[in-house]
This record gives structure tokens, C-alpha cells and sequence, in this order.
């Protein structure tokens, strides 16, 4: 029974305020000498524990809580006047304003229990705390009744299940201070004019007024004026210095793309450490870490997986100060990121380069080998004539010996992109040479000899007739066909053969990225690509059916 008693408390939110409201209101006008307002008071801080404008009602206590709460309970009943009283109400008015901007019958409520405390402070309070005649007797009876029967009001608002809502405590502590400067600007124009309290009340109203409305205007850009609302957005943004000049000159830092990361967060925090309000800074990074500055006792600290840095300052850091500590030091973080991130992508393209330098000189001296093994077996062979296999050395070696040495200066150079130029027609009788021999059918509609990139070509080539003697090993029926028409400087190269389709998954990759491969790198047909690309040539599949695949 208790803990659905417990869970419906939230309800009876309002009713709570109002007896919480009601008893203080009694105590306050029965005096400190009665008993009975004693009674009134512990009433009421028991029910300002059940209303917890703060804390929410699952949340326990800790002992040092439990016991700074009992003591100030203790202390405001044993030693209770108009003092702390009005102490108290002021700090319920705070925590009532910030509720204050709820919605609908919570606006009301909460708006109804800030002009009881408020009307309580300036009429009944303030005049009886200084001796001055504020309320006449009979009237002031009745301002205390209707006070008493505002809260009564409230607790016969009808009960509903509200939602947890935010406490704006600045807008509070605002209020709090209008209510002081009525309350004691009354008092300090009653003093010094002579004039009633009521007469000064109004007098101080109208000049609060007068001010607030001139603060109105002002706050709203108009005639050429940026606004104090600006100035003071502008104020909290720039509290340590113009934070404007700080991301423009850490952009500017940044936009140097040779920079290294480290000599990046140097520099930057050289430009941080001209905040007059930073002591020091300190950081570590995986490959460093050192101290710009002094340490101070305030300090703030930002942390991340690649950088961890820690700002010391000479005052205490407020919320303001935090929030744009930890503003400057995320965006330098970001920044920092961004670098480091810059030269991994620069050291993965230079690694990629060196991959695909090395796999293309792989494949290059990979099908010099397998033209090695071909003469090989002619020199085993038996049945081979000795004037054939002096015949066939003597045309294979030079042709041999010159593509080993310009492999060798491709990979001692291997930032030379340059591609030997040469004759088509020579090329062509030296691709047959190298290939006879070997069951492939060379066609030829040849009526030029234009100059062509000889490694280019013979790369290209070479990749795709040793992918088609490879399926031969597994289709030992197929054709091979290498045609090469010529017309002018319109140049076409077809490699094609009689085997089955590839399979489509990897007819849409082979030419965009390495493929896995169980003989090789599978990086063959996509280099042949590349180097077709550097050199204005279009490689692409022509044909892929049963019977028929054309490299084009």
C-alpha cells in the first residue's frame, strides 16, 4: 500500500506545494514565540521532502546529505524569525520559477505559488523586517487570509500524472534578484524620502519597470543597433578571446597539407597559449607528449583514443569557462584527427603504389619465366631437331634478354612511369616469336605502323593470353586468337578463346579492384587496366559466352 502510495506521490504535485505553501504562510503569521507555528513548520519541510522540486523521489540520500538537511531543518525551526524566513522563501522563489515555463495547468499552478511568495515578501515581510508601516492592520489581515486561501486554491487543483520537467535555475535566481532590488529599493526610498512604504513600493515598480522595458527594446536588433542579445550571445562565445581568430588561424594551420600531425598540435597550442586566461596545456599523443605553460590547480581535460590533453587555467573554471574549454579543446582535437587521419591515407597511397609497382613487375617477370620453361622444354625435347631449337634460341634470347633488363630498370626506378615507344609491326612479329610454338592463332589487318608504348602493351597482351593458356590447362580443347586490326591510328586488339563464360560476379570486378586468386596476385587483369587507362586505351570484356570470351 505504501509503495503504490509512493508511486502516485507525483500526482498530488500541486496539493503538495499548496499545504507545503499554506503551512509556511501560518507559521510566518503566527510569529516565532508559538509553538504552534513550530508544529506548522515541521509540517512543512516534510512536505517540501515529498515535493523534491529537485531531487527525484527514487534517489536515496547519503548520510552526509541526511545530515546537513536535519541540521538546517533543526536550525531554521529552534531559531526561527522573519530572517530566515524570508531567506527560505527566497530560495522557494527560485526553485518555483524555474518551473514556472511548464505547460498548461502547471504554468498556473506554479505561476498561482509565485505571487503568493512574491506578494508575501514585498507587503507582508519586507515592512515588518525594517519597522515600517506597510499594510494597515485590518488590510493586512486580509492580504494574509487571501495569501492563505491562494494556497488552499492550490490544493484543490484536480490531481494528474505529471512528467519530470526541467528547473531553470537562472531564470530563478533573475527573479530572486528583481525581488530583492523592489524590496530593497523600497525600504532604501522609504528611508531616505520619508515617503510611506506602499508610495515607495509603487515608485520602485515604476522605475523596475521603466528599466526592464528599456532593456526590451535594447535587446532586439534595430536602427543600425546589433542588439544587446547579441553581444551577449557574442560574450559567452568569446570569453576566453575572439573565437573567430582561433578557428580561422587553426583552419589556416590545418590547410597545410605538409604539415605533420605533432608539428600541427605545436603550432596550435602556441595559438592557445596567448589566452590570457590559460596558464598552461598539456598533452599526449601516441608519439609524443610535453608541457606548454605551468600547471595551475584549475584545470580541465579533454580525452580522446588519439590525443589526451589537459587545459590549466588561473582562475576557477565556471560553467560558462567549461563549456568553452571544452569547446576549444574539441575542436582542436577534431582538427588533430583530421591530420593524423590525412597522413594514413597518404602513407596507404604510397604503400598501394609500392603494391601495385611490385605486382606488375611480378607478373612481368613471371611470364619471362614461363617463356623461359617454353624454351626449355624444346631444348628437353627429344624429337626437336638441334638446327630447330638453335633456331628458336636464337630468335627467343635476344627478345628474352632485352625484357629482363627493362624489367630490372623498372624495378630499380619504379617511379618511372615513362613506357618505351616503338614500332607496332615490330612488336607484333615479336609477340608471335615469343608465342610460337604454343597453339594461338595470330590475325592481322595491319595498314599502318604507328609508334605505340611497347611495355604497355606487351603487359596487356601478356596478361591475357597466360589467363587463357591457364584455362587451357583445364579446357584443353579451346582456341586462342589474337587479332590486331590497324587502320591508320585507330589500333584494335582482341584476344579472345572458344572456353566457357566467366562467371559474372567476376566479370563486374576484374577490371575495379584484385581478385583472389589460387596462381597468382589476381592483380593481372587489374594493372592490365590501369596501364590501358594511362595510355588512352580501352580494355573491356567484348564478349562472354559459352564458346566465346573476347577481350576488346
Amino acid at each position: 500500500m505504501s509503495l503504490l502510495f509512493v508511486r502516485r506521490l507525483p500526482e498530488f504535485e500541486y496539493q503538495l506545494l499548496g499545504l507545503m505553501l499554506f503551512c509556511l504562510l501560518a507559521a510566518s503569521a503566527l510569529g516565532s514565540d508559538s509553538d504552534f507555528s513550530r508544529s506548522l513548520l515541521i509540517t512543512h519541510f516534510g512536505l517540501f521532502l515529498l515535493w523534491q522540486p529537485i531531487l527525484k523521489q527514487e534517489q536515496s540520500f547519503s548520510i552526509i546529505n541526511i545530515a546537513f538537511l536535519v541540521a538546517f531543518i533543526l536550525i531554521f525551526i529552534v531559531w526561527f524569525n522573519l530572517w530566515i524566513s524570508a531567506f527560505w522563501m527566497l530560495l522557494l522563489l527560485s526553485l518555483l520559477t524555474g518551473r514556472i515555463f511548464a505547460r498548461g495547468l502547471g504554468r498556473a499552478a506554479y505561476g498561482l505559488a509565485v505571487v503568493i511568495l512574491f506578494l508575501e515578501l514585498i507587503l507582508i515581510i519586507t515592512p515588518t523586517l525594517f519597522n515600517l508601516t506597510g499594510v494597515s492592520g485590518p488590510l493586512r489581515a486580509g492580504v494574509i487570509i487571501l495569501l492563505l486561501a491562494l494556497s488552499v486554491l492550490l490544493v484543490l487543483t484536480p490531481p494528474r500524472k505529471l512528467e519530470s520537467a526541467h528547473i531553470d535555475f537562472i531564470r530563478g535566481f533573475l527573479l530572486v534578484v528583481l525581488t530583492l532590488f523592489l524590496c530593497m529599493g523600497s525600504v532604501l526610498v522609504t528611508y531616505s524620502t520619508g515617503t510611506p512604504y506602499l508610495q515607495s513600493l509603487a515608485s520602485t515598480v515604476m522605475i523596475a519597470a521603466l528599466f526592464l522595458f528599456a532593456m526590451a527594446v535594447l535587446w532586439v536588433p534595430r536602427a543600425g543597433f546589433s542588439g544587446l542579445a547579441q553581444l551577449w550571445e557574442k560574450y559567452l562565445l568569446n570569453i576566453g578571446g575572439p573565437f573567430e581568430q582561433w578557428i580561422s588561424r587553426l583552419a589556416a594551420i590545418e590547410a597545410n597539407t605538409s604539415i605533420q600531425p605533432e608539428q600541427f598540435l605545436n603550432t596550435s597550442i602556441e595559438h592557445l597559449m596567448n589566452r590570457h586566461w590559460i596558464c598552461g596545456v598539456h598533452w599526449k599523443s601516441k608519439r609524443e607528449e610535453s608541457l606548454a605553460g605551468i600547471q595551475c590547480n584549475n584545470h580541465v581535460s579533454f580525452n580522446d583514443d588519439k590525443l589526451q590533453i589537459t587545459l590549466y587555467t588561473y582562475n576557477p573554471i565556471g560553467p560558462a569557462l567549461l563549456l568553452h574549454s571544452k569547446l576549444l579543446l574539441s575542436v582542436l582535437t577534431f582538427y588533430y584527427r583530421a591530420k593524423v587521419h590525412e597522413q594514413q591515407l597518404i602513407k596507404q597511397a604510397h604503400l598501394q603504389a609500392i603494391y601495385e609497382t611490385g605486382s606488375k613487375l611480378t607478373h612481368d617477370v613471371k611470364n619471362i619465366l614461363q617463356s623461359t620453361q617454353t624454351m626449355t622444354q624444346i631444348i628437353l625435347d627429344k624429337d626437336t631437331r638441334i638446327e630447330d631449337t638453335r633456331e628458336i634460341l636464337k630468335q627467343q634470347l635476344p627478345l628474352l634478354t632485352q625484357r629482363l633488363k627493362t624489367t630490372l630498370e623498372k624495378l630499380a626506378t619504379p617511379t618511372d612511369d615513362e613506357s618505351t615507344m616503338g614500332s607496332m609491326a615490330n612488336w607484333w612479329n615479336q609477340l608471335k616469336i615469343r608465342y610460337s610454338g604454343r597453339n594461338i592463332e595470330f590475325i592481322e589487318k595491319i595498314n599502318a605502323d604507328p609508334e605505340i608504348a611497347i611495355d604497355a602493351y606487351d603487359s596487356i597482351v601478356e596478361n591475357l593470353l597466360e589467363n587463357a593458356r591457364t584455362k587451357r590447362i583445364l579446357q584443353p580443347e579451346i582456341d586462342i586468337t589474337v587479332q590486331l586490326q590497324c587502320k591508320e591510328k585507330n589500333i584494335q586488339l582482341r584476344v579472345s578463346d572458344s572456353g566457357s563464360a566467366i562467371d559474372k560476379s567476376i566479370a563486374t570486378t576484374m577490371f575495379i579492384e584484385p581478385l583472389n586468386s589460387e596462381d597468382g596476385f589476381g592483380i593481372g587483369l587489374y594493372q592490365s587496366y590501369q596501364q590501358a587507362k594511362n595510355i588512352n586505351l580501352k580494355l573491356g570484356l567484348e564478349e562472354n559466352t559459352e564458346g566465346l570470351v573476347s577481350f576488346l
